[in-house]
């Protein structure tokens, strides 16, 4: 359970009301990270803005591969909030099953390309603390992606690893689409997942 109140997003500035009509669009909903955020219109503000130019604009890399590398970010880090969101997203913007489903064998699974692994393999690297992306991973990144791709890629990784922090810190609620979701798939059944922080009304363990 959400250790803070979400805001009143219609109390926001009128410059919220159409980002947030784009997101519930896209979405179906609107993260309950931005609710919170929302005590902060500024902060609030220059996350829609970053995460647009990262993760929800066209760009270099394929949209369901970024989220792909989100996930891959947020596991390794930790954050079930994330996780939840990520996988989820990954499986909206095209990212089959299957594929899903085998994402923790990627290393042997004929699923996944060399170029996947690699970017796999630097997402977890880069999403621990010391960071642990060696010039043997960074050389195998850089054999399948561009300079704009790299760029991308770790923005990507840098982009979660702040959400990570802010959502588990503060026990973001998860929205009840990604709740529906990640039961529907087993999330919880094939990788562990455990999102009992983050369910809106269940006991704060810190409490």
């Amino acid at each position: 359970m959400a250790r803070i109140e979400k805001a009143d997003r219609h109390a926001l500035p009128e410059e919220f009301k159409e980002k947030f009509d784009i997101i519930e669009q896209s979405n179906g909903y609107i993260p309950n990270s931005y609710l919170l955020l929302a005590h902060r219109p500024p902060i609030l503000k220059a996350l829609m803005d970053l995460s647009k130019a990262v993760i929800r604009d066209e760009g270099t890399l394929d949209r369901g591969f970024r989220f792909l590398i989100a996930y891959m970010s947020s596991r390794t880090a930790g954050c079930q909030f994330c996780q939840a969101h990520n996988i989820s997203s990954a499986s909206r913007w095209g990212i089959t099953d299957e594929k899903l489903n085998a994402i923790w064998e990627y290393e042997t699974s004929p699923l996944f390309t060399d170029a996947e692994r690699a970017a796999f393999d630097y997402a977890r690297g880069a999403s621990v603390v010391p960071n642990a992306v060696t010039d043997e991973m960074f050389a195998r990144v850089k054999k399948h992606f561009s300079t704009p791709q790299i760029v991308e890629m770790t923005a990507v990784i840098a982009l979660f690893g702040w959400q990570n922090r802010l959502n588990d810190t503060l026990h973001t609620d998860l929205d009840q689409h990604t709740l529906d979701w990640a039961d529907q798939f087993g999330l919880a059944e094939k990788t562990g997942w455990n999102p009992s922080d983050h369910v809106p009304g269940s006991p704060d363990k810190a409490a």
